[in-house]
């Protein structure tokens, strides 16, 4: 994870012990399945700052479920605004696509799979991944 984060790619973790120690509490049992849990770190300042004050956020994505991504304020506002207090927003985001989504559940078999192609292409995450492993061996 240090070598993708902050960044547009989404982890699939196993949830364990970790999680209870950053101060997840009774929220444990409501993020995420019940075996995993999905990481992003982005590279949004405005975000950053907000976590420096409230910890790790546990948030869903900004889409109905089925529908394409929410890439802008105005499409989360425009399919959600009527269910949700307000948006974090700090102008244009750079990120017009979603996040590239990997599972990592058997990373300790040296396997990973991208679920979702996104912001970050698969071959670089591949990439990733095996300069990680080969520094590992």
């Amino acid at each position: 994870m240090r070598n993708v984060y902050p960044g547009g790619i989404s982890c699939i973790v196993p949830k364990c012990e970790w999680l209870l120690k950053l101060g997840v509490g009774p929220a444990y049992d409501r993020v995420g399945t019940r075996d995993s849990i999905m990481i992003r770190v982005p590279d949004h300042t405005t975000t950053a700052h907000l976590c420096e004050f409230t910890g790790p956020l546990a948030i869903t994505s900004a889409n109905p479920s089925g529908e394409a991504d929410s890439t802008h304020h105005d499409m989360v506002i425009n399919r959600l605004g009527h269910k949700i207090d307000g948006v974090l927003c700090d102008g244009e985001s750079n990120e017009l696509v979603a996040s590239t989504v990997v599972n990592c559940l058997k990373i300790d078999e040296g396997t990973i799979s991208i679920l979702r192609e996104g912001c970050v292409p698969a071959l670089k995450v591949r990439q990733i991944f095996e300069r990680v492993k080969s520094n590992m061996l």
